[in-house]
């Protein structure tokens, strides 16, 4: 089985390809540069990487394709793609794979299904002008949201990592009969934490650092729902009510930030807060690795309904890179979660929040579980997650994905030819 990546968001089909690899699967990875952002190309990953040193198996087309109307150099990368038996795709891919003739099984990150629907894109980018907001999103949608949705009807497989997609995308595109779950396959150990004596020192004076690395999008309920604003008003309760000795490091990534920044400072949190520019892979382990580090994600936003009509009780919501790589290192989450269908019904060992409140009673909890607590709770969180998402173990339902699309091609191939046959016969 010949298996060919594409689309690589957060790094995720460079992870995939090298799993598949391990796993003795003759897989190979496509990139290109569709992506403007650092995060999708492995050296974001494997700093020793760079776009001269990489692997064989990855090829690297170093030009940004044109889906709409193919350019000579895409047109090439096509011809090199259609040569595998099974795709493994997401983002773009799906254009890729129906281009290149080849069955594919599409797992989608968000941004690659949601742009499928135009309306939904329009609405939001009329909001977003009535705001005195730049549109974000609409050319995308416009250009290659029907070309995609297209594509992703022919998938073989679609592969849906976060609930929230099923009942609102997923289902509405009728393609429920192709519907698989599915979780991130994740190299736990090399998360892990790691010793590191300068930023051991730098910290040390706190009992505790909240290290909140997602990226900060939070003002509109129709953008990223990242719930940046709710921390940090729970933040600002907690440190005024316990006085503890604390700090809060954010990054300084999403279209938001000067948002939060002026909520800080309203709030009269300015000495309990650091802001540190956008990090790689190896800065996120540093922080990870603090021993006495909580790690915050996301909380999404109250309205949230407005935008996932279909989801009436509650917000689907499960993992991120973020919180992922939080129980890889042992250390205390606080994020949203309800996500359970895609983990047997089990709820991850973590401080569970969605509500203001919610999130000001876990941050006093954080705090007075002490350290004792805190390990342990870590601890549980890392069998949790090699469990769920360490990629020996995960890796595989990729694989018996792609498996059954391939055997299900050869039965479908096989009856054609039978069907040829005795229509032939007849007609003799």
């Amino acid at each position: 089985m010949k298996v060919f990546t594409y689309g690589n968001t957060l790094n995720n089909s460079y992870y995939l390809t090298k799993f598949l690899r391990d796993k003795g699967i003759d897989a190979e990875m496509f990139l290109d540069n569709s992506s403007k952002y650092g995060q999708d190309y492995p050296w974001w990953e494997d700093t020793h990487l760079t776009p001269d040193t990489l692997p064989d198996w990855i090829h690297y087309y170093p030009f940004k394709p044109n889906f709409l109307f193919p350019n000579k150099e895409f047109k090439k990368m096509i011809v090199e793609f259609s040569k595998c038996d099974v795709a493994l795709v997401s983002g773009w891919g799906p254009i890729v794979a129906s281009s290149a003739k080849v069955p594919f099984f599409f797992f989608s990150h968000g941004a690659d299904i949601y742009v499928t629907f135009l309306i939904e894109k329009i609405k939001k980018a009329i909001r977003d002008v009535f705001h005195f907001q730049k549109p974000s999103g609409i050319k995308s949608a416009l250009l290659l949201g029907g070309k995609q949705r297209k594509a992703i009807h022919n998938a073989d497989r679609i592969g849906i990592l976060m609930g929230h997609q099923i009942n609102n995308y997923v289902k509405k595109m009728g393609l429920l009969n192709k519907m698989v779950l599915i979780r991130l396959a994740w190299d736990i150990e090399k998360y892990k934490p790691q010793n590191s004596p300068e930023m051991e020192e730098k910290y040390n004076k706190f009992e505790l650092v909240y290290f909140m690395s997602t990226r900060h999008s939070w003002k509109s309920v129709w953008d990223d729902l990242k719930g940046n604003d709710k921390f940090i008003r729970a933040f600002a309760r907690f440190v005024k009510v316990k006085k503890p000795n604390v700090k809060l490091v954010c990054v300084r990534k999403g279209q938001d930030v000067s948002a939060s920044i002026k909520l800080i400072t309203s709030l009269e949190i300015e000495n309990y807060v650091e802001w540190i520019d956008e990090i790689n892979k190896d800065g996120i382990r540093a922080y990870n690795s603090l021993s006495n580090v909580i790690i915050v994600d996301q909380f999404w936003h109250d309205e949230w309904i407005k935008k996932f009509k279909e989801d009436i009780h509650y917000p689907r919501v499960g993992f991120g890179a973020t919180g992922i790589e939080a129980l890889c290192a042992s250390k205390p989450l606080i994020s949203l979660f309800f996500d359970e269908d895609f983990y047997d019904g089990n709820h991850p060992p973590m401080l569970s929040a969605f509500t203001e409140e919610e999130i000001y009673q876990r941050l006093v909890e954080s705090l007075e579980m002490g350290e004792k607590g805190r390990n342990e709770l870590g601890k549980r969180g890392y069998e949790f997650v090699k469990k769920y998402h360490g990629w020996e173990n995960t890796v595989n339902l990729y694989i018996e994905t792609l498996k059954e699309i391939l055997d299900e091609r050869a039965g479908k191939n096989n009856r054609s030819t039978s069907d040829a046959e005795r229509t032939t016969q007849v007609h003799t």
